[in-house]
């Protein structure tokens, strides 16, 4: 990832933009961080947040005009918070925090001419950075004298006058601004100020044609940027459009200090300084689900009291965008956004030497872009982790035990021992290709050949099978090596097929081919129930309610989601459906290979799916939704349980719910399920390996042990049938119980077994674990 991908995956996260009270205010104050300090009653939290921005903020803090609250997101639901009282409450109920030391004293000298709050503000901003400051007035405060003192009490501008000389302004009187004086300063300053706040007001007929200055209506003519005028390192500002407005008069002053700044560097002055003052935000938060309430009242016109003032700071939304994390485990996780995480992950592939310490997060995405589709600027997790891990792979820096488990699973399911691609019998082509998908073949092969068996005898034309991965491991791994041969593999069946139209029961399927082969066509198998075939006579409704799960692959395939619905009315089976369904639904633990990954994080994501379920039974129509979802305490069910039902357990309370199946079974059901196929339609013997025709026992909870070890039923086979046939093994004399190991590749497997002598070639599984360490022997 170079640093142009990176800038444009940080462009589209807004969480770090300010928000819209922040951006309205001319200087920016922290709005969030002070009603955040207010509501916990912390007001000299709150002052110091005040202090950090504001010029004078004894000053300012209660005579602000308070242009933020027009653009208050709380205004939508109730009313805008009532920020300049808050404000004011914090100043009158907190304690002054003192003197702020400057930054080390500078050789540079500024005169700044009037006493008005422009001019204070571009005094305390510079003293603040150092700089030498003389301050010419004959009344201190200006315009803002006109206030009352109950709402500015002159006992709070001295206090802060008194700060500012602390700071080392100097402060002179002024009897009239002529041209000679402005000579004198200029020669004796690197820069001066005009402050219109109180010049005018004090010269009311004041010709400033004589100090040598481009007029515009009688006034200096002054760049709006920068507030510099005709005459180097002259300023000019304060002017009032309509009325006094104190803030606008501080971000006056404060532009001027920038401006001096950057002259006395050499830079230039209006570069880089679109966001001073007020602007748009690209801040986008969401107020659904807000209560409405409306603003604290206060007690006495005087301001609020410190109840009614935490009370009012309470209402503040905290404005962010967190809608992404709000709806998934995988960003709650890692307690930031996606704009830190890109970083994070920027970094992460940078490392040359030591540590990768994002690695887990990287593998932990289940890719299913719900984040993309919640966000108002389409981020997706899934691209950048994507990226991130093709990368990781071209670089060499993926761990081989990320994937490894399921890029095994895949092998086995594209090998001649699962996978299969046939013409209907007696057919020379077909115009309809069955393509169950690796996952309903392994969780339930019963449903591969009924669906199989009904599409045969309603569609016209012949029906093809082919049982094989559409490529979604490797795809999801970063393994394009491995998808790209496995496309060019199916696409030549297909072709040598008369090029059917693919029946898909699996949406990973539809979304791995539509990237893979586009130039397939392919259909859903619920579309085609629906639309073409009607509803196999054994479908049957259930008296009770699901809750409908849709996967996560198919937030892109309304088609998909629609026919399943006709299907459940068809039928009259009653659902009920969550918040996050249709294009909004979230994954069930297992895309992007997060459960191999990331086990505990797949875990908690399909508990926190299933605990959306106000039902006890959950219906699904994608297989591994099927089997993740019931590893929780709700029930399961599958579409095809309705519609083909002919439950393996008749005599089950449950009939339309399965137990999930590990990962070991789902193999063996492949095997099992192709050899079926072959011998029932085709009439064809199947080959197999030796160690194949080892039955293992196991009890419940070593299966569950094996499956958590990631280790399958093939792997034990191959063990112990190496140890039979070689005599490789070791015996533990006090149990009588052999352990074995075998290597077929990166990883190192162990088991411990005994043989069954009541029932020859079946062996019983005590344990069994792995390792990827190179043991030598001497």
């Amino acid at each position: 990832m170079d640093q142009k991908t990176l800038r444009e995956f940080e462009w589209r996260c807004i969480q770090e933009e300010p928000p819209f009270c922040q951006t309205a205010c001319p200087i920016h104050v922290d709005v969030r961080g002070l009603t955040r300090h207010m509501s916990r009653g912390e007001v000299q939290a709150a002052r110091k947040v005040l202090a950090r921005i504001m010029p004078l903020p004894g000053v300012l803090g209660l005579i602000c005009d308070h242009p933020c609250e027009r653009k208050c997101r709380r205004a939508d639901v109730g009313q805008a918070i009532r920020i300049g009282e808050l404000e004011r409450a914090c100043i009158r109920n907190s304690q002054d925090i003192g003197g702020i030391p400057p930054l080390p004293r500078r050789e540079e000298q500024v005169s700044v001419l009037g006493g008005g709050f422009s001019s204070l503000s571009l005094a305390w901003d510079l003293a603040r950075k150092g700089f030498g400051v003389d301050l010419f007035a004959d009344r201190i405060g200006g315009s803002l004298l006109v206030l009352p003192e109950e709402r500015l009490p002159r006992q709070a501008l001295e206090a802060e006058m008194t700060k500012m000389i602390g700071m080392g302004v100097s402060v002179h009187g002024i009897r009239a601004l002529t041209a000679d004086l402005l000579d004198t300063l200029l020669a004796e300053s690197s820069a001066v100020y005009l402050g219109l706040d109180d010049l005018l007001p004090n010269e009311p007929l004041l010709d400033f044609s004589i100090l040598g200055l481009e007029l515009e209506l009688g006034l200096p003519r002054v760049d709006l940027v920068s507030l510099a005028t005709s005459r180097r390192g002259v300023y000019c500002g304060g002017w009032q459009e309509r009325e006094l407005s104190p803030v606008n008069m501080a971000l006056h002053g404060r532009k001027v200090a920038l401006s001096i700044e950057r002259q006395i560097q050499g830079a230039s002055l209006t570069a880089a300084r679109e966001k001073e003052g007020p602007y748009l935000t690209r801040q986008d938060t969401s107020i659904e689900g807000v209560t409405v309430r409306p603003a604290v009242p206060m007690a006495v016109s005087t301001g609020y009291l410190p109840d009614e003032a935490r009370a009012e700071a309470v209402r503040c939304l905290q404005c962010d965008c967190m809608r992404c994390v709000d709806v998934c485990p995988y960003l709650e996780r890692y307690k930031a956004w996606p704009k830190r995480y890109a970083r994070e992950i920027y970094n992460n592939l940078s490392v040359v030497h030591g540590q990768r310490q994002s690695n887990t997060m990287i593998n932990s995405c289940s890719w299913c872009r719900l984040c993309e589709y919640v966000c108002p600027h389409d981020f997706s997790m899934a691209e950048l982790t994507g990226l991130a891990r093709r990368e990781m792979v071209t670089a060499k820096k993926m761990p081989p035990s990320a994937h490894d488990f399921a890029l095994r699973d895949y092998a086995f399911s594209t090998s001649s021992r699962a996978s299969l691609a046939r013409l209907e019998p007696g057919k020379d082509a077909c115009n309809h290709l069955f393509f169950p998908g690796c996952q309903l073949s392994g969780s339930s092969p019963r449903h591969v050949k009924m669906v199989y068996d009904f599409l045969r005898s309603r569609l016209d034309g012949g029906v093809g099978l082919m049982l094989d991965c559409c490529g979604a491991p490797p795809r999801w791994a970063g393994r394009e090596d491995l998808l790209t041969p496995n496309a060019e593999r199916i696409r030549e069946t297909w072709d040598s097929f008369g090029r059917p139209r693919l029946v898909l029961a699996c949406s990973t399927c539809a979304m791995i081919f539509a990237d893979i082969l586009p130039q397939v066509e392919s259909i859903s198998l619920w579309q085609v129930l629906d639309e073409e075939t009607g509803l196999p006579e054994e479908a049957r409704a259930d008296k009770d309610i699901f809750f409908l799960h849709d996967p996560c692959t198919t937030r892109d395939l309304p088609a998909f989601r629609e026919s399943v619905r006709n299907l459940l009315a068809r039928v009259g089976l009653k659902i009920e459906e969550p918040s996050l369904t249709a294009e909004l639904t979230e994954c069930c633990g297992y895309g992007g290979l997060m459960d191999c990954a990331n086990p505990e994080m797949a875990r908690e994501q399909a508990a926190r799916r299933a605990a959306r379920s106000e039902k006890a039974r959950i219906l699904v129509y994608c297989a591994i939704c099927r089997d993740e979802l019931a590893r929780g305490d709700k029930k399961v069910a599958h579409l095809l349980d309705v519609l083909f039902p002919g439950s393996q357990y008749p005599q089950s309370t449950e009939p339309l719910v399965r137990t999930g199946r590990g990962m070991a079974d789902r193999q063996e059901n492949r095997a099992r399920l192709r050899a079926a196929l072959l011998d029932q339609i085709w009439s064809e013997d199947m080959a197999r390996e030796p160690w194949e025709t080892l039955r293992l026992a196991l009890d419940p909870e070593t299966q569950e042990l094996v499956d958590k070890r990631r280790i399958l039923s093939d792997d034990l086979r191959r063990a112990i049938y190496h140890a039979e046939e070689h005599g490789n093994r070791l015996v533990d004399p006090a149990t009588g119980r052999y352990v074995c190991m075998h290597k077929p590749g990166a990883v190192t497997y162990w088991v411990e077994y005994t043989s069954l002598p009541d029932d020859p070639g079946c062996f019983r599984v005590h344990r069994a674990w792995s390792h990827r360490m190179q043991l030598e022997a001497d």
